[in-house]
């Protein structure tokens, strides 16, 4: 090897770090409604730079499809998927995009923008990292985010509680 690819190799390694591959055909995201509904939603997208010795540096991004939220009930996923819920045919994804992510014990508690239609509002989720898995659970109020009949609601009745199975390549 040379000089320059030796020097080319360790400033490229040094600058950043790399996006990682994440093993799209065994994602796993599952959601459970306050009232007891539960199901998943698909079509998961990411962008994943992550050192936990570095996690000033470190952002998670990622996307979801609002139409492939399914509960195993054909009927009740095409109204969720209607303009009385997600309205999908105008907001066909949800998003979230760290902001920060902090190390607490064994765990981390990510901050970030979460986006449903047309609100964005800020989030935590904890999760932790371990032999290349992501898992991890945040609980969120579907009030603040303009779904259907739940913006008369307390914002408790609106919980709906998220886990996740991020498998790393």
């Amino acid at each position: 090897m040379n000089y320059l690819a030796l020097a080319f190799y360790f400033a490229t390694s040094l600058s950043g770090q790399q996006e990682l591959d994440i093993n799209l055909s065994a994602v796993k995201i599952e959601f459970t409604e306050a009232s007891g509904t539960s199901g998943t939603i698909g079509g998961f997208a990411a962008g994943i730079k992550f050192d936990p010795a570095d996690l000033t540096a470190s952002t998670i991004s990622g996307t979801v499809e609002a139409n492939t939220l399914n509960t195993e009930n054909s009927t009740r996923d095409k109204h969720l998927q209607s303009k009385d819920f997600f309205e999908v045919e105008t907001f066909p994804q949800m998003s979230f995009k760290s902001t920060s992510i902090q190390a607490e014990g064994s765990t981390f508690v990510m901050t970030g923008t979460l986006q449903i239609k047309d609100v964005s509002r800020e989030e935590k989720i904890t999760f932790t990292y371990d032999n290349k898995l992501f898992s991890g659970s945040s609980t969120i109020q579907l009030k603040y985010y303009n779904v259907g009949g739940y913006t008369k609601k307390k914002p408790e009745q609106t919980n709906v509680d998220i886990k996740f199975h991020i498998p790393i390549l």
